[in-house]
């Protein structure tokens, strides 16, 4: 029997856009069916104190219609479905959700020292390579106009984990990957080592690869991620 892609971690959107909900809501799907209950909470509440009742039941209906609108939605909705399309992959793949790597120092990048942390979307590691995928969800209208440049973002990313690796296990290839899952942001030239997908490619790069680790390799990177 074939085993599914390991997960690690969990959606960093998800959590801060759950810290903004009723505490009923567990998941994102949980959303509309709270939302639902609080309503009929809402209008059959009763007794003394029913006033104060639909008051609460509509602060908490308030807060969910506010969390699905939230620009956090689209980022947590991209890396939940990211995450399901990754799952047709075996156990050999690890992923790693919402890593935030920081260096002991600061580095150099594109000419001035100012690179030291990043916030990753997710990582995966396996025999493969190591794989750092930044999820972007953006409208077509915004992506013509985001006001910075993903590719940096992702080009970013990748240094700094690539450092981070380099340090404890020594050489060792990321590979940057700019994931829309809309399919609307382009390759740059300017950033030549980041690579640009979509959802329907994804899956084919990643098994495509030659293995480029020994199992030896891998359980040490595997173990210094953990740590992240």
């Amino acid at each position: 029997m074939i085993r599914m892609v390991i997960i690690h971690g969990s959606s960093d959107s998800e959590r801060r856009l759950l810290d903004k909900l009723p505490n009923e809501v567990r998941s994102m799907d949980d959303m509309h069916k709270v939302k639902e209950d609080f309503k009929h909470k809402h209008k059959n509440a009763s007794g003394w104190f029913a006033g104060l009742k639909r008051w609460n039941y509509r602060r908490q209906i308030d807060k969910i219609d506010r969390g699905m609108k939230d620009p956090l939605r689209a980022g947590a909705d991209g890396e939940k479905n990211m995450l399901d399309i990754l799952t047709v992959l075996d156990d050999s793949y690890h992923v790693f959700c919402d890593l935030h790597v920081v260096l002991p120092y600061t580095v150099r990048y594109n000419g001035q020292k100012n690179l030291r942390s990043a916030q990753m979307d997710l990582v995966v590691a396996c025999l493969k390579g190591i794989f750092l995928i930044e999820v972007k969800n953006w409208s077509d209208r915004y992506a013509m106009n985001p006001g910075w440049s993903p590719h940096e973002q992702t080009e970013r990313a990748g240094r700094v984990l690539w450092i981070a690796l380099q340090n404890s296990v020594g050489e060792v290839r990321v590979t940057n990957i700019l994931l829309s899952m809309r399919g609307n942001i382009r390759y740059d030239s300017n950033y030549r080592s980041v690579w640009v997908s979509d959802p329907d490619r994804i899956v084919g790069f990643l098994e495509g690869k030659p293995d480029t680790l020994t199992q030896p390799d891998l359980t040490r990177i595997l173990t210094k991620l953990n740590k992240l």
